[in-house]
């Protein structure tokens, strides 16, 4: 129970206010000065001070006239050393903040999607589509094929007429090729 008396802020909130009605001329313009200053130091301490945010620099902007409107409407007399004292030691505490840099990695690029097709079309178009596509492959399939079926006829004539014997050959490629493909059936075979 002794802790909570002495953590108890009524007490010194109580004091606050008895010493804030006093017809002080200058608590308006402290008590602004002070909303000004901690509202940008703590502005500095978040996450958002990196960039200017409009809002936050209007309400500050609005407290800084607000207090510049008390000091000239309490005809507060101003002392230039200890204002130029106190603009020192702020200046200085805001300069060692505005010191941290801080990376912050670039926003992912936009990425634009660009279509060959147009837009809203059918699944019977999507289909004519894919068919006149799968015979137009299957077409240059068939000339890639009759291509190399004609080199293949060009080095088995250049081959019997150097006197190799090319059915050989071609009987021995035939069986590698079958003995590679075995052991690929082997294994599928085993992991089934």
């Amino acid at each position: 129970m002794r802790m909570i008396q002495r953590l108890n802020p009524g007490p010194g909130l109580a004091d606050f206010w008895t010493e804030f009605k006093r017809p002080n001329p200058y608590r308006w313009p402290v008590l602004g000065g002070s909303a000004l200053l901690t509202g940008s130091l703590m502005f500095m301490l978040t996450d958002h001070a990196v960039s200017m945010n409009w809002l936050v620099g209007a309400v500050l902007a609005l407290i800084g006239g607000v207090v510049l409107a008390a000091v000239l409407a309490e005809h507060v007399r101003i002392r230039i050393g200890v204002l130029a004292v106190a603009a020192l030691m702020t200046s200085g505490l805001v300069y060692q903040f505005t010191r941290e840099r801080v990376r912050i990695p670039p926003p992912p690029p936009e990425v634009t999607y660009i279509s060959t097709f147009e837009q809203g079309r059918s699944d019977a178009d999507i289909a004519a589509s894919n068919l006149a596509n799968q015979k137009e492959q299957d077409r240059l399939r068939a000339d890639q094929k009759a291509r190399e079926e004609k080199a293949k006829d060009a080095y088995r004539a250049l081959g019997r007429a150097t006197g190799i014997d090319v059915d050989a050959m071609e009987r021995q490629i035939a069986r590698e090729e079958a003995q590679d493909k075995k052991p690929d059936t082997a294994v599928a075979a085993q992991r089934d």
